[in-house]
């Protein structure tokens, strides 16, 4: 990502803050320090005040923060982040800079442990104040460099996914093929995988969830995996058939696939997301299927692989251009199997993209 979008997203952050009444930010969650800076280890804080910004970490990451962190004044704390934290406003109000006196943090990501420290060391330098609207919200909305850094993502995992199944036998087991896929998603370049992947193998598939077992591939299997490349996760879905699928299953298939067109079709900016879940739950609900389908539609997808905006039947969240989101209708009957289907999508000035390249069938041979 190159330093103007860090430093643009950094003003996006403490005008929000501004409009909040605070004097500036203290951002503590790794994602959002990634965010705001490029810094992708594991230990760092980011303080955003009026024409200054700090980043503040500890020893064991002196060397990356050189060579990662855009723009921001590297602090290595040695006696925590608290002290450090102090040192900096009192030194900024004693030089005549802005005295930063309200600083806003975000509620949703700081534990209360971390609260309480973090107030005891700044007791008469700094009050921190909860932000009414966290990072999470200007995250949501993508930018090209983001957009084209999840398409490279995409590849890998598409890519890795197709190997795998090349090397499918008949003997082949849940954690064989999941380990094919996450062994060459690693030979092409992903830092890792997104999360444990997914696969579901027969009455297995009415397992959400499912982790990977020994059980040998048959029936109708779930296949959920995703990558991490360049920070930026993905997260697809494909359900195929080794041998007989049932056909109350290969129906439930053409079911999902009908709702995820629906749910396509309804995508737009300015659409609430609780209207895209409700337009692809129609389907499903309508042949009788309403209560196997229990979890949400969709979720955002970016530095983490669970992010705004959430569609789900309760979901507040309005779609704007920009939002990368999965659609990821499922249908899952206890005792028989599961099926899902789940991609990517990019809203755009004109509905949605879906970045998602591979094809949707049961036929393990069309990939």
């Amino acid at each position: 990502m190159e330093y103007a979008e860090y430093e643009a997203r950094r003003k996006r952050a403490l005008l929000n803050s501004k409009l909040q009444g605070l004097d500036g930010l203290l951002i503590s969650y790794m994602a959002d320090v990634r965010y705001l800076c490029g810094f992708s280890g594991s230990s760092g804080m980011v303080l955003l005040v009026p024409r200054a910004g700090y980043f503040l970490t500890d020893f064991r990451y002196r060397e990356q923060a050189a060579l990662e962190v855009a723009g921001l004044r590297t602090v290595i704390c040695d006696n925590g982040f608290g002290e450090a934290l102090r040192e900096i406003l009192e030194r900024r109000g004693r030089g005549g800079s802005v005295n930063a006196k309200r600083i806003g943090f975000d509620p949703k990501t700081m534990t209360c442990a971390e609260l309480s420290e973090l107030r005891r060391r700044l007791r008469g330098a700094a009050v921190l104040k909860p932000l009414k609207t966290e990072l999470q919200e200007l995250r949501a909305r993508k930018s090209r460099g983001e957009v084209a850094l999840i398409r490279k993502a995409l590849k890998v995992a598409e890519a890795s996914f197709q190997e795998a199944l090349r090397h499918i036998g008949r003997e082949t087991s849940e954690r064989e093929l999941a380990l094919q896929v996450d062994f060459a998603a690693r030979r092409r370049g992903a830092e890792g995988a997104s999360f444990e992947t997914i696969v579901a193998s027969g009455r297995r598939g009415a397992l959400v969830h499912a982790r990977p077992s020994g059980k040998r591939l048959a029936g109708a299997v779930v296949i959920d995996w995703g990558v991490v490349y360049g920070g930026y996760n993905t997260d697809c879905t494909r359900t195929l058939g080794f041998g007989r699928v049932p056909a109350g299953l290969a129906r439930a298939h053409r079911l999902v696939l009908e709702a995820r067109e629906k749910a396509l079709a309804a995508t737009r900016a300015g659409v609430k997301a609780c209207e895209v879940d409700r337009a692809a739950r129609e389907v499903v609900e309508k042949a009788g299927y309403g209560s196997a389908f229990g979890h949400g539609l969709g979720h955002g997808v970016g530095l983490e692989v669970h992010e705004r905006p959430h569609l789900g039947p309760r979901s507040r969240d309005v779609l704007e251009e920009g939002m990368v989101f999965t659609i990821e209708p499922g249908i899952y009957l206890p005792g028989v199997g599961g099926v899902r289907v789940e991609d990517m999508v990019l809203v755009t000035a004109h509905g949605a993209e879906v970045l998602a390249t591979l094809p949707h069938s049961l036929d393990p041979s069309h990939y």
